[in-house]
């Protein structure tokens, strides 16, 4: 197999372990709303890597389209913009592949199910905006993963076919986009907030360790 061109990243789970952030701004927003319960981080976990309305919809229990939910949903992105990472980091071994990919001359881009401004703003505290041709979430105009939408608008801005790119993520939503758009290899990092789901088991690049993406790169 050829190497590949250019890597395609998700964001909270898979660059940034963002979910102490998202746990402290939907208790921010469950408290600006007068809701009497709080998430732990346990309780938090799972909702994470289905984006911030999916979030909302799944804490209070009602669907996506309740007032409720939109309700939770705005005030979770407005706080989210003011917080972007009061507590949040890069993965470990994140920022020496980053490196390592820019000092080859190797394009990346994001694509997450985090609200826009939000995005920009924990992309720009953690320094990783430098490293990125582009970042997109859905708010943008394109459709969440699983769909391939995002990918393709990013294969586009690096000036590659997907068949020359690596989607990495950390949920099943990542895994299709990244088999659904055609990608060269999809890998999935094990440090993220979901298991491996077991149809994807020997399908895709397992990362122990972040750094083991640049194994794709070895002559």
């Amino acid at each position: 197999m050829s190497k590949p061109k250019a890597f395609i990243f998700d964001l909270d789970g898979t660059l940034v372990d963002a979910l102490p952030d998202i746990q402290a701004n939907a208790n921010r927003a469950l408290e600006s709303l007068g809701y009497d319960f709080r998430l732990t981080l346990e309780e938090t976990q799972p909702h994470v890597g289905g984006g911030a309305h999916k979030l909302a919809s799944n804490v209070l229990g009602l669907p996506m389209e309740h007032a409720e939910t939109m309700a939770l949903y705005h005030a979770f992105a407005d706080i989210y913009e003011q917080h972007p990472a009061d507590f949040g980091k890069p993965f470990p071994g994140v920022i020496e592949t980053l490196d390592a990919l820019k000092a080859r001359g190797i394009p990346c881009c994001v694509v997450t199910a985090k609200p826009a401004k939000a995005r920009v703003k924990v992309l720009d505290a953690l320094g990783l905006t430098p490293y990125l041709t582009l970042a997109l979430s859905p708010e943008d105009g394109f459709a969440k993963k699983p769909a391939p939408d995002m990918l393709f608008e990013c294969c586009r801005a690096m000036g590659v076919e997907p068949s020359e790119t690596v989607m990495v993520g950390d949920t099943r939503f990542d895994v299709e986009a990244g088999f659904n758009a055609g990608c060269h290899s999809v890998g999935f990092a094990e440090h993220g907030y979901q298991e491996l789901p077991e149809e994807f088991v020997g399908r895709v690049v397992s990362l122990h360790a972040f750094t083991d993406l640049l194994k794709l790169l070895d002559d």
